[in-house]
């Protein structure tokens, strides 16, 4: 959600690839697939995400953080 949303094609390929996912789908009994759209429907139906030109958001209030703070080096890249 920080990149302006995620496209609705994209979000459950980008769920599916989360390791958390297939870890709580198998503690839950559920195929990975089941989890995640059950996981974008109740989220939908709360209000916790909005749909827009098709891309999902956050539905809270935010304030967008600045391109150019997003580009720092990662930890491991640190000196």
């Amino acid at each position: 959600m920080i990149h302006d949303g995620i496209a609705v094609d994209e979000v459950e390929p980008y769920l599916h690839a989360r390791a958390w996912l297939t870890d709580a789908a198998r503690l839950l009994d559920m195929s990975p697939e089941v989890l995640a759209a059950e996981l974008i429907d109740t989220m939908l139906r709360s209000g916790a995400i909005t749909l827009r030109d098709k891309r999902l958001h956050a539905a809270a209030e935010r304030t967008p953080v600045p391109a150019e703070s997003l580009r720092v080096p990662f930890p491991r890249e640190w000196r």
